[in-house]
């Protein structure tokens, strides 16, 4: 029976009613039945009793009201009348199921639905009901941004109406006049086809009176009223506005000194908020929150898809960018963790810009809090993912991270002229505050980075002089007079930094009182604890700096951990080594130039083979002081994305050199005490081995090391290549280690995984090109099932890329064929498309038939479709290997094979038309006529196809009997068989009695 129609929600035929519809028709019902023949006098002092008699008839009653409201517009009015009389929670009940809806179920309510709940909606503003405003906040935030289809424009112009409407309610709220200036400020640059100038009209028209009449009020909205105001400066209605703004500010409030009074404020991070559905900002703010970094591409592609799915939704991502940056500030336990970081998501945001315009509005977006940021006021979260997509970009996206330093130097000039002074200190002020608290390990390295172009360097060196010099943790206040940091073009200073901006009458605690005054009682905005990396205030335990804004990666003992003082920590170390190699650390510790450390490094070596007395603990101890030194190393790349090998000689290159020279077994000890300290050295230690040429030399570094395998240490030192360094390395390497090592890497799932997890195009070519070439191998024919099984976890297209290489790799299509054997789901489309496709290139062999007919639970996803390609392609050849199986069925007395048999040739004549070649196979019928009296009943009854050609088979040779010569062999085959059908008890079928 087909379910009933929801009279709320918009559902697909796979979907059914939700709890919250079903809890509102069984209400719905209940209130039906206790009023039925009752008069509306009678009728509603029945409400009132059960109202009145306990909390849960109140529940039911109100429910099935506000259904009827919603669902019926002509009962509407006299159920809101029913409601409020009979309400004993001034509506409370009522609104949080009205909040309920909009926040978790919108998306799917149907128009109609919609529409009511804006009537409802005017119905509490003008009953003026606790609580409107929260109700009213939802709807506001239901208005989609980059959406002109007709549902949106006719909802928004609905919101208009109550707003006109409800002005001086609106009016009277603080928080709900500026999240409505806010919300029709940023519609009005969606709204410009003619389609939508009614709109358009609209929004300017009360954009306008609103911020005139209540501009004191409307400055609390802080610095992103003037970023949407400047995205409709050239709309001719807001050129007075600007006029005033800027020049005549005591027009619009007493109290208003100018522009920079309302930049200086940071905008509330409620605001920010409302220009996301809630449906958008929950899921926004899972793939923020919850989902693991390289794992996110699948998360952000359907993201996309649902939300940018034309042009005109790009204004979407200046607020996706917002959100992100002032809204979704991660604790530092999440910086710690393996969730997406920020910069990674706004990088991608920034890659889906297609239109000039819009790359220019989102760069703004990403950077706009830095022009004036105060960090009394301002929190460092707001402005960490700027710098953090430009320092990562600079890895794989080196153009966009010289548009954006670009953007940030031209914007000193060009944001305002009259506030230049102004907007590089608050510029300069925010590269400071990034310096201070480390949010990126080495800030020299990035702005004087080889991949940004020489003009643009010099460009940043003249504006923000000093600033080249500020890396790991230099004064960021160096002497302007110093010559190292001035280009020898230009010698110019720049003006000296001028004071803060003058203390508006915004401050912090005025804010927050003004967020405790708004509408939600009892919901303010919380305050924002300002963000101090956690290796600033206190040890971290792990060592090495996160570039992903705090945190750390990799492992190591407490005594190796950093405080705020890397050189304090490091001289303790020092101070409890052995004194016959405390000199030689400290030389090389302090040393600046390559070929001094090197020879420092070198005496070091030489001290502890000197010292036969060397333990352990010793030699631990001795790795914690050179890892303090040697860490900048690792955070560089082995290569680059264009393939370009950093050179054996420089960085930890020079030291593995000395290391792996002397192969006794006191230096393997002590590089896998290093190993403990920096897991990251491993991946180094295999690059240089493989570019040496001397592989060998890491199986032997294994076995010293805790793992104690080659295996474990292989697949470990693998997984931190690909996380943590470029893609190039990675897979530079991994043929030659398939080549090298095939007992761990042959059939290694693990490995397998890696490979394809992060793989491109041009990178799969290559591993195709050379598992072809047979360079590698990379399944292992007795393990191949165990190894498809597992990858049946894994991503769609990362099993795809699985079988792109096994289909490279010659491999026993029957190996293949067993992953089926312990799979029960039949939901595995990926693992089936992709074994379809490979056997399709098989030659089907009496072994592999066999495999497939006799698969279970698989008929329609692969049994069928390969069977029926086979006899099309290989003709009679495939059906003599199924008359064979029948035939050796029969006479094995094997009952439930031959069921199977005929079953699958019932199920092969139904997927094929009446002319395809099996119906023309007279052998086959004739083999099957012969067995047919050993067949089931139920299988009888189901093989209809099997008994209707048959009988045509059968009369067509009664009908030829006398006029074809092959009759009497025909007759002496017949005479063969019985001999071994008389062995059996013969049932009298329908087809003996046609005989007769």
């Amino acid at each position: 029976m087909e379910p009933p129609k929801s009279c709320l929600f918009s559902l697909n035929n796979l979907e059914t009613n939700d709890e919250i519809d079903s809890e509102f028709l069984l209400d719905k019902d209940f209130l039906l039945q206790t009023l039925t023949g009752l008069s509306e006098r009678e009728a509603l002092d029945k409400l009132n009793v059960l109202t009145s008699s306990n909390p849960d008839s109140h529940k039911r009653v109100c429910v099935a009201l506000l259904y009827v409201m919603l669902t019926d517009q002509s009962q509407a009015s006299k159920a809101w009348r029913d409601l409020t009389i009979v309400s004993r929670d001034n509506l409370l009940l009522v609104l949080a199921r009205l909040n309920q809806l909009v926040s978790l179920r919108f998306e799917k309510l149907l128009m109609p639905v919609k529409m009511q709940l804006i009537w409802i909606l005017e119905q509490i503003i003008t009953s003026n009901i606790p609580g409107g405003d929260q109700l009213f906040v939802l709807m506001m935030s239901c208005i989609k941004g980059g959406d002109t289809r007709s549902p949106n424009v006719l909802f928004a112009e609905q919101m208009i109406k109550i707003v006109t409407s409800q002005l001086n309610w609106v009016v009277a709220n603080s928080f709900i006049l500026n999240l409505s200036v806010f919300t029709f400020l940023r519609l009005i640059i969606d709204h410009t086809t003619p389609q939508v100038a009614h709109l358009r009209k609209a929004e300017i028209s009360l954009s306008i009176k609103l911020i005139r009449e209540n501009f004191t009020e409307c400055m609390k909205l802080g610095r992103d009223l003037i970023r949407l105001l400047q995205g409709v400066a050239k709309i001719p209605e807001f050129i007075d506005l600007w006029r005033d703004i800027l020049y005549s500010p005591q027009k619009l409030s007493p109290s208003f000194t100018g522009i920079l009074q309302i930049l200086s404020v940071r905008t509330s991070r409620r605001f920010l908020a409302s220009r996301l559905t809630p449906d958008m900002e929950a899921r926004l703010s899972f793939l923020a929150t919850q989902v693991k970094f390289g794992q996110h591409q699948r998360y952000q592609t359907w993201f996309a898809k649902r939300y940018f799915t034309g042009p005109e939704t790009q204004t979407l991502v200046c607020d996706c960018i917002r959100y992100i940056c002032g809204v979704i500030h991660p604790t530092n336990e999440m910086l710690n963790s393996n969730i997406v970081p920020r910069w990674a998501l706004i990088g991608w945001l920034l890659t889906t810009i297609t239109s000039n315009v819009m790359a220019a509005q989102t760069k703004l977006a990403l950077f706009y809090d830095w022009f004036f940021y105060n960090k009394e006021s301002d929190s460092i979260m707001n402005i960490e993912p700027g710098i953090l997509v430009m320092n990562h970009a600079l890895k794989s996206h080196p153009v966009i991270a010289a548009t954006l330093m670009d953007f940030i130097i031209r914007m000193t000039d060009e944001f305002c002229p009259e506030l230049q002074r102004e907007v590089w200190s608050g510029i300069n002020n925010s590269f400071k505050d990034i310096i201070d608290k480390k949010v990126i390990a080495d800030f020299a390295l990035l702005v004087s980075h080889p991949k940004l172009d020489e003009e643009l360097r010099l460009s940043f060196h003249r504006k923000f002089p000093g600033m080249c010099l500020t890396g790991r943790g230099e004064d960021v206040g160096a002497k302007e007079d110093d010559d190292s940091k001035f280009s020898d073009d230009d010698t110019r200073s720049p003006p000296p930094p001028p004071p803060p901006p003058p203390a508006v009458n915004l401050s912090l605690d005025n804010r927050e009182k003004m967020l405790n005054e708004s509408a939600f009682s009892g919901s303010q905005e919380e305050e924002e604890e300002e963000y101090v990396p956690e290796f600033v205030k206190e040890p971290v335990e792990n060592g090495t700096v996160d570039d992903r804004g705090g945190g750390s990666v990799g492992g190591g003992d407490s005594a190796s951990e950093y405080s705020e003082d890397n050189d304090s920590g490091l001289s303790s170390l020092i101070d409890d080594l052995d004194p016959s190699i405390k000199e030689e650390i400290r030389k090389f510790a302090y040393e600046a130039e390559n070929i001094a450390q090197r020879t420092s490094f070198g005496n070091v070596i030489s001290r502890i083979m000197d010292h036969p007395a060397w333990t352990r603990a010793k030699l631990a101890t001795v790795a914690k002081c050179l890892h303090v030194t040697l860490q900048p190393y690792f955070s560089l790349s082995v290569m680059d994305d264009e393939d370009e090998q950093v050179p054996l000689h420089h960085g930890i290159f020079q030291l593995l050199s000395i290391l792996t020279k002397d192969k006794r077994p006191r230096i393997w000890k002590f590089l896998s005490e290093f190993y403990n300290v920096e897991p990251r050295v491993g991946y180094h230690l295999l690059y240089y081995l493989y570019s040496r040429a001397q592989l060998d030399l890491y199986l032997e570094f294994t076995s010293y090391t805790s793992a104690g395998t080659l295996k474990a240490c292989l697949t470990e030192d693998l997984r931190i290549c690909q996380e943590e360094d470029s893609p190039a390395t990675f897979y530079k390497i991994i043929p030659d280690l398939y080549q090298k090592f095939p007992a761990v890497t042959t059939g290694n799932s693990s490995i397998l995984h890696l490979i394809v997890s992060c793989i491109d195009s041009q990178q799969l070519h290559t591993i195709v090109c050379n598992v072809m070439s047979k360079k590698m191998k990379i399944f292992n024919v007795r393990s191949i099932s165990s190894l498809l099984r597992a990858t049946l976890e894994w991503e769609t297209f990362e099993q795809y890329c699985v079988w792109q290489l096994l289909s490279a790799e010659s491999v026993p299509s029957e190996s293949v064929i067993d992953v089926l054997k312990d799979i029960k789901d039949t939901h595995h489309f990926e693992l089936f498309s992709s074994m379809l496709i490979f056997l399709k290139s098989v030659k089907p062999t009496e072994k592999v038939v066999k495999k497939i007919i006799f698969l279970q639970n698989f008929e329609d996803q692969l049994v069928i479709p390969i069977t029926v390609w086979w006899i099309d392609k290989y003709g009679e050849g495939v059906i003599r290997i199924i008359e064979g199986f029948i035939g050796s069925a029969v006479s094995s007395m094997d009952d439930k094979r031959l069921n199977i048999l005929v079953q699958f040739v019932e199920t092969i004549c139904k997927a094929v038309d009446t002319n395809h070649v099996i119906y023309n196979q007279a052998n086959l019928w004739r083999q099957i006529k012969s067995s047919y009296s050993f067949i089931s009943a139920s299988v009888k009854e189901n093989c209809l196809m099997v008994q209707k050609m048959m009988k045509e088979g059968r009369k067509q040779s009664g009908s030829q009997r006398d006029s074809e010569s092959g009759s009497d062999q025909d007759s002496d085959e017949s005479e063969e068989e019985r001999p071994k059908l008389s062995k059996r008890k013969r049932d009298v079928s329908v087809l003996d009695s046609d005989d007769d």
